[in-house]
């Protein structure tokens, strides 16, 4: 499929390898809604810029894939391992794909104070116990609800199928807890590790779904692009993780919120997400998550069951038997309660247009966060005042899920997802996407 302009040998990394000819500009895919009204609030050249990253994504991770496809180069997921644990030079003679992802990988911007990271990640989890329900159940459960975000998970089954939703999320904790811990996006830790990892398996199902004869270009674009990559950092673990915390009753202050969000920067560009796109700020941020959430068409039926999967599956069985709810409330839940609270929460988390698109049950539990706001709220206000120790906060809340999600002994490099297993459940078409007319 790679065509003459872009043969592997001439090394360009515009981000459209294995794109096929004859698609439409970005801003006119399928998958663009208001248009128009974008263009209006937001100017022409931002929606046009974002939009054309529907159908660019990482070529220095998908080089290196064709170099794993091509066995003549010696280049693997091992290779690939080695690199990422000693660095490229540990390689005997590296392939010319895994050594220009390297040097992307080993570059560290002018913007980057690894201090300031470290700050950014106490602030993330410093709300205490309110974090793993708005991991759970708005940042994780909640991203599916986005309609092309949903469209490359759907063709492995992993997240429709009760018996892989499980695994399915546990591997998105280990990624997310790591990539922000305190001090884990270190060029040789554990945060930098797995985002390097999720960024080659993004690469590999990009390979495999950009085979697919279910892969609807015109409709949906490049398969894992760079426009969903940059709202994973910007909207669902930065400004809808932020608004979910806050409106729960916290406040970040505002050097918290940069400290915050030049983090998820750093991690969005470790993943692959190109400089052009990539947020600078907090208030960078929130400006292109809002473009992309307007241009998002409403979740479907297929967004629907997979929301409905996730939630009711970790409520059932929380990744790692971690507990998300704090002690005194987990005692008193049943099952049908803690699912009625999920949703419940998910009105003071998520739009209200997307719940109800989503057909997500309007239990008596939605009154629950408001009620106590204030009073959370108070107690929240003053406990600022008086000493406290935010990065203890932190780590007590990281120990508990990572004692829970922590990887089987001698199993450390199926951390996140097994590539093979993945391409293998994408190349059946497990999750039974219909095939795309003409192709």
């Amino acid at each position: 499929m790679t065509s003459a302009a872009t043969r592997p040998d001439e090394r360009t990394f515009r981000g459209d390898l294995d794109v096929p000819p004859g698609l439409p500009r970005g801003i006119d895919l399928g998958r663009i809604a208001n248009r128009d009204r974008a263009i209006a609030m937001y100017g022409r050249e931002l929606v046009e810029r974002l939009t054309d990253h529907a159908l660019l994504a990482d070529d220095y991770a998908y080089r290196a894939m064709l170099d794993f496809k091509d066995k003549s180069t010696g280049a693997n997921w091992r290779t690939f391992d080695l690199a990422l644990d000693q660095g490229i030079d540990a390689v005997p003679d590296p392939s010319p794909g895994l050594v220009a992802l390297f040097a992307e990988l080993d570059r560290i911007p002018d913007w980057v104070d690894f201090d300031q990271l470290y700050r950014g990640a106490v602030a993330f989890w410093r709300a205490g116990p309110i974090v793993p329900p708005v991991l759970a159940w708005a940042t994780i459960a909640g991203g599916f609800s986005m309609y092309s975000a949903t469209r490359p998970v759907l063709f492995s089954g992993r997240l429709r199928q009760s018996d892989k939703v499980g695994t399915r999320l546990i591997e998105s904790f280990r990624y997310v807890v790591a990539a922000y811990t305190p001090g884990g996006m270190g060029r040789f830790e554990e945060g930098f590790r797995l985002t390097a990892k999720v960024r080659m398996i993004h690469a590999a199902v990009r390979h495999s779904l950009s085979r697919s004869a279910a892969w609807d270009w015109a409709n949906w674009g490049v398969p894992i692009n760079n426009l969903d990559g940059m709202v994973t950092q910007a909207g669902q673990f930065g400004v809808k993780f932020v608004d979910a915390v806050q409106n729960s009753g916290f406040r970040y202050s505002d050097r918290e919120l940069e400290d915050m969000f030049a983090l998820s920067r750093y991690v969005g560009h470790v993943i692959g997400v190109p400089e052009e796109i990539l947020h600078t700020d907090y208030a960078d941020a929130r400006r292109k998550t809002e473009v992309h959430t307007l241009i998002e068409l409403p979740p479907d039926e297929l967004c629907r069951d997979v929301v409905h999967s996730v939630i009711a599956y970790s409520v059932e069985n929380p990744p790692g038997d971690v507990e998300v709810l704090p002690g005194p409330i987990a005692r008193f839940m049943t099952t049908e309660r803690r699912l009625a609270l999920a949703y419940g929460l998910l009105h003071s988390w998520i739009p209200a247009d997307v719940l109800t698109a989503l057909g997500a049950e309007r239990t008596p539990w939605r009154h629950v966060l408001p009620a106590i706001r204030p009073l959370v709220s108070a107690a929240h206000g003053i406990g600022r005042l008086l000493p406290h120790d935010d990065e203890k906060t932190a780590f007590d809340i990281l120990r508990t899920f990572n004692a829970a999600i922590e990887v089987p002994k001698g199993h450390r490099a199926v951390a996140v997802a097994n590539p093979e297993e993945v391409h293998a459940d994408i190349a059946a078409n497990r999750g039974g996407m219909p095939v795309v007319s003409g192709s």
